[in-house]
């Protein structure tokens, strides 16, 4: 939480390759994990959006689940990686609220997901609003040790589904809902 809309601490940690060591067993486990819940609860996905795709290292999975994804992350820095890393798909550098920079982007997404996301995030709330005007169908990931607050956070919102992703002694709390 010490990094809650700090754009410039953000990017500073991307002067070292994969800050968040997500070539790591425990993360690469949550991607597949994440892919899983995804396609049993919404099909074989159109159009997603990943709000902190950071270097990709998640969009690659994602790939797999969607026809089109477009990744969005405060670091510039990050985003040239996950450029190289899936030149399938379409990224730009800027918050939530830039979404709309991107080429060719559907005005809704069918899905758009925030994994460890909202840690960084000062507003959750208003995040929570605009992940779901901007897409049909949302979801979040987030480490359990975050569950009391981030549970909080939720609270408003009129949730369709929460399941648990366990690794060895990591854990993840998995949020979803739709915007009908």
């Amino acid at each position: 939480m010490d990094y809650a809309d700090n754009y410039r601490r953000l990017n500073v940690l991307y002067l070292w390759r994969n800050p968040w060591s997500f070539t790591d067993q425990h993360e690469q486990t949550r991607f597949i994990e994440t892919n899983r819940i995804l396609l049993r609860e919404f099909g074989q996905i159109g159009t997603l959006l990943e709000i902190g795709c950071a270097e990709g290292h998640q969009t690659l999975h994602l790939m797999q689940v969607c026809r089109q994804v477009y990744g969005l992350d405060v670091s510039l820095r990050a985003v040239r990686r996950a450029k190289r890393r899936c030149p399938g798909a379409a990224f730009v550098a800027g918050d939530l609220t830039k979404v709309v920079r991107f080429i060719n982007a559907p005005q809704r997404f069918d899905v758009v997901v925030a994994c460890e996301v909202l840690y960084y995030i000062e507003d959750v709330p208003k995040a929570l609003n605009q992940m779901s005007d901007l897409g049909r169908h949302c979801l979040v990931t987030y480490y359990s040790s975050h569950r009391e607050k981030l549970d909080h956070e939720l609270a408003g919102i009129l949730i369709a589904g929460r399941e648990t992703i366990r690794c060895d002694d990591h854990s993840w709390s998995v949020v979803w809902w739709h915007n009908y």
